[in-house]
């Protein structure tokens, strides 16, 4: 699969203290000088965050960033409601699951902006209308332990995590929290029919928490296979677990990690100037640094990863038809996962 097959599902879709004040309060003054402040709600974890923090106060010394630190479906339900009363909180968001920014982008919440460091960007990975740009890339993989998992018995594809033989021994984090997992979902949904949701209850399958919870499962050995991203093992690598991963034999999922300014933003003259802080090469080389890759194609990739070229060799498209399948029925979807699943 060419860069242009991933990255066209990017066109179609054209802690820390956070506190919350009146929308008169946050507002920059009236100068063409970004300052006072922008909330961020992000599903970045919180050491990248930690650590593009000094850049941010390098690049925009008057600019405070507040941060609200999330799952990207948790996020998700509480911007929407803000959005219905009307007073969203954040100005910049910064998650986890394309499919949503396609739909904020269609219901008119977000602003666009021509950020000047996408024009260093393959044009496809930039949304048509100027509504998100990708600001990273997260790949989900098979993964499973090799203490419990001999070599000839290493699941090879998606589906086969779901065989009888790994009956309640395989686990991946919840698709209802998690936006990376509910996007791996919709593709082998859309890819292998709703009995995949079926095979997965018949197997036991514990889908609970995000990824981080998922890689704690495998690493103890209470399960022993299981989907994960890849960044998460990668980090797990540099302490010695025993959780390996493989790319599918069809090819992993990619997931963009959007940046997008609200609409509705309390401070969209500073937002505009984190968006492109965030896009710049120095923080864009702690979020590789942070195990994912950028969308940049003079940086290289994670520790550990391989080249973006290589991830993008799956049958897992960004296609007309999967998004609009994605979009279009994406509240029958988690409504069809929690009757299925029920309290697994």
């Amino acid at each position: 699969m060419s860069r242009r097959a991933l990255v066209a599902g990017v066109l179609i879709l054209s802690a820390c203290r956070v506190e919350v004040g009146a929308p008169e309060t946050r507002r920059a003054a009236l100068t063409d000088r970004p300052n006072g402040r922008v909330t961020v709600y992000t599903s970045m974890y919180r050491e990248v965050i930690d650590a593009v923090k000094p850049v941010l106060a390098e690049k925009l010394p008057e600019v405070e960033v507040d941060w609200l630190q999330g799952g990207s479906e948790k996020l998700a339900t509480r911007l929407d409601a803000e959005l219905v009363a009307g007073t969203p909180s954040a100005d910049l968001v910064l998650t986890s699951d394309p499919l949503w920014y396609r739909r904020l982008a269609r219901d008119g919440h977000l602003a666009s902006y021509a950020a000047v460091p996408a024009l260093s960007m393959p044009r496809p990975l930039v949304d048509r209308g100027g509504y998100f740009v990708t600001s990273r890339i997260s790949t989900m993989v098979l993964a499973y332990n090799e203490t419990h998992v001999k070599p000839d018995e290493v699941p090879k594809t998606f589906l086969d995590l779901f065989d009888e033989r790994f009956a309640g021994r395989v686990t991946t984090p919840d698709p209802l929290g998690s936006g990376t997992t509910f996007t791996t979902l919709a593709f082998l949904v859309h890819a292998h029919g709703d009995d995949v949701i079926h095979r997965m209850k018949a197997a036991r399958t514990i889908a609970s928490g995000g990824n981080s919870s998922t890689m704690t499962r495998l690493e103890s050995g209470e399960h022993h296979v299981g989907f994960v991203l890849l960044e998460n093992v990668l980090a797990a690598e540099k302490r010695g677990t025993p959780v390996k991963w493989r790319l599918p034999d069809e090819g992993p999922v990619l997931i963009p990690g959007p940046i997008a300014i609200l609409a509705k933003a309390p401070n969209p003259v500073a937002a505009r100037a984190v968006y492109d802080v965030l896009l710049s090469k120095a923080a864009q080389e702690k979020i590789v640094a942070g195990l994912m890759h950028a969308p940049f194609d003079d940086m290289a990739p994670p520790t550990g990863a391989p080249p973006l070229p290589k991830l993008l060799e799956t049958n897992y498209e960004w296609t007309d038809d999967f998004v609009r399948s994605a979009v279009d029925d994406a509240h029958a979807l988690r409504e069809e996962f929690s009757a299925i699943m029920g309290g697994s």
